[in-house]
């Protein structure tokens, strides 16, 4: 009798695509160890135990994905026909391999560096978000800046065909047609089977396709969900998907008295017809401005933005204060219409054609001239077509500015000089308006003009010296706006986009603190309003709300957000990283739709340490009973299109 031969074995067909598989197996795992290690600031609680655990998690998570990409190249390998032994028919088998499998350790790499500018894997809405950009100024800046990714990807690939070629197929085996494709048919099938298991993530009848959430199986904190996880699998299983479901925790009045979005005008209120001008400064997180963190390096901690700094003494400062989401595209919905983003920015789900609330249509049906200010080229990030979703009247971006010249090479016109042109500009509505404008200048490759080069704070981080450059732009700006006779009768928002992509103090790179950032109003012709809140948790939802209220607004309106200035409508702030999290007084409370993850009082604790669950049932309920009932009013108003007061 002949001996056994592994050898042999090894080289079938069938045991050559599986040892393909496992090369792509393997090589996902290095890019989930390069993703922990390049993001490790953002994962400062997680233990090598804890890593070890997500990285078993992530197996599953990465076949799925090495199932979809490959499905091509298993078809071709599994095909029950002699002709795939042929040498010209291998080689383009490998090559499927080798372009499909480089994509994916593309998109994997890509998020190596990405994942700190969103804190999320990268879904299948980015081919949506940027879709208006110029791909190739990204990708080329991309290579630039951050060339060793490029690197690395380059040698996974190289590993890759190395190991693939040591994969030899046996000679086509002696041919008997009776056993050869019923054979070779039976694994055929097997193997279909076997990959739709694969795909979903399970063999029982009742396991639903594995979607992202999934990962939450396997973490302690909701952002390790992130480790678990890898880039193709986020977006194969995101493209063209929303997933708001219908959900029914309370009966409907309950659920209203717990958490309503219709807000009714306070009594006898008289509108006064004060201009408004929001402003959302780029990547301006909490930690850069020095009025926030007097408690920094022992009281001697200056921030980079002085001239906001001595802004806030004349402002009411709203000390707890939130974005609510973590993506430029995810801020105008949140401060011009109060709808936050909730898994996916709200722009790019098709509820976006809903009746929407805005801050801009509610004040021109009061007579206001409405505008909107970013330097970028029109279209970008499709911020002009949302303007007109939203009743703004005129939109002008580098289009309208006109000058080239000031092009920053990269996003848009430098904004010292936009800021100039949107003072200019206000010289020339009639009163009363209403205008918004988004600044870009403090944005990745951070870059300053040339003759500034030297002239500002420099930091840890790149980004800071670009902060102190648009600080100084703001000043500018108010400078000129203060000469104009408009300026005492208006009312100045100012915020930020979200937090900085960069972070320097650990308390920054918390689950709350990557949320952090500076919410403050300024009105000049109005001394009375002025002053430090430090109670009121406060977000960028409660902008317009908040407006409304100000100017005494006399309708009933609708707003996920709340009016500041009434303390009987709630206090807290909502955001999405990997679970909800609901901040409420001195309470951040993490959920995943079922059940709390954690709970913290992160004023005591700031770091986040101290998981209080179990300890304070009471409070943890509570907070719970609240956010469960804006989840159900936020997912059940999108799919009926019930956003408004109507």
């Amino acid at each position: 009798m002949k001996s056994f031969q592994p050898r042999a074995l090894r080289r079938s067909v069938h045991i050559a695509m599986l040892l393909a598989l496992g090369v792509a197996m393997l090589l996902y795992t290095v890019c989930r160890l390069l993703f922990y290690f390049f993001n490790q600031g953002f994962f400062t609680q997680t233990s090598s135990s804890d890593l070890l655990f997500l990285m078993w998690g992530g197996l599953k998570f990465d076949l799925a994905a090495i199932i979809y990409i490959n499905l091509l190249f298993m078809a071709l390998m599994l095909v029950p026909f002699r002709f795939r032994h042929h040498p010209v028919y291998q080689k383009v088998v490998k090559w499927v391999f080798l372009v499909f499998n480089g994509l994916g350790l593309a998109l994997n790499c890509i998020d190596l560096i990405y994942y700190r500018f969103t804190l999320r894997r990268t879904t299948g809405s980015v081919v949506r978000e940027f879709a208006n950009e110029d791909w190739g100024g990204f990708a080329s800046s991309f290579l630039v800046d951050f060339w060793y990714v490029a690197l690395i990807w380059i040698g996974l690939v190289v590993v890759m065909a190395w190991l693939y070629n040591r994969i030899k197929l046996e000679k086509a085996p002696v041919y008997n047609p009776w056993f050869y494709y019923p054979w070779h048919t039976v694994v055929l099938v097997l193997t279909v089977g076997l990959s739709i298991v694969a795909m979903r993530g399970g063999f029982r009848h009742s396991t639903r396709p594995i979607t992202l959430s999934n990962a939450g199986e396997y973490v302690e904190r909701p952002q390790e969900m992130y480790i678990v996880l890898n880039t193709p699998f986020s977006i194969i299983r995101t493209i063209n998907k929303t997933n708001y479901k219908k959900v029914e925790y309370f009966p409907e009045q309950q659920v209203a008295n717990l958490y309503s979005p219709i807000h009714q005008p306070v009594d006898s209120v008289t509108f006064q017809k004060k201009n408004v001008v929001v402003i959302v400064l780029e990547s301006f997180g909490k930690e850069a401005v020095g009025g926030y963190n007097q408690h920094l390096e022992n009281g001697t901690y200056t921030g980079f933005t002085p001239f906001l700094d001595s802004l806030m003494g004349q402002s009411k400062v709203y000390w707890n204060s939130f974005a609510n989401g973590r993506k430029s595209i995810d801020a105008l919905p949140s401060v011009l219409t109060s709808i936050p983003s909730i898994q996916e920015p709200f722009v790019l789900t098709q509820y976006v054609s809903n009746n929407l609330p805005s801050l801009p249509r509610t004040l021109n049906e009061k007579g206001y001239h409405t505008s909107f200010f970013h330097g970028a080229p029109n279209g970008s990030m499709g911020f002009d077509a949302f303007m007109n979703l939203i009743g703004v009247q005129e939109y002008y971006g580098m289009t309208e500015y006109g000058n080239p010249e000031d092009f920053d090479g990269m996003w848009g016109i430098w904004d010292e000089e936009f800021l100039q042109f949107m003072a200019g500009k206000l010289n020339t509505f009639q009163e009363p308006f209403m205008s918004a404008v988004f600044t870009i200048s403090s944005h990745h490759p951070y870059k300053v003009p040339e003759r500034y080069q030297g002239k500002f704070k420099k930091g840890p981080y790149e980004i800071f010296e670009c902060i102190g450059y648009s600080d100084m732009a703001l000043r500018k700006f108010f400078q000129k706006a203060s000469q104009a006779p408009w300026f005492n009768n208006t009312l100045f928002v100012i915020t930020a986009d979200h937090s900085a992509t960069h972070t320097y103090y650990p308390e920054y790179q918390t689950a709350w603190g990557n949320f952090a950032v500076p919410i403050l109003f300024y009105a000049p012709g109005d001394p009375t309003f002025r002053g430090v809140d430090r109670e009121r948790v406060v977000q960028q939802l409660d902008i317009m709300p908040t407006v409304l209220g100000y100017l005494g607004y006399d309708q009933p309106y609708f707003s996920f957000g709340k009016n500041m200035l009434n303390l009987q409508e709630g206090n807290f702030a909502i955001s999405y990283q990997g679970a909800y999290q609901w901040t409420e007084g001195d309470y951040f409370l993490q959920f995943d739709g079922t059940n709390t993850l954690g709970l913290f009082n992160y004023k005591e604790d700031k770091f986040l340490k101290q998981n209080l669950k179990d300890k304070e049932p009471l409070i943890r309920v509570a907070m719970e009973n609240k956010l469960k009932a804006f989840i159900q009013q936020y997912n059940n108003r999108m799919l009926e299109n019930r956003l408004t007061a109507k």
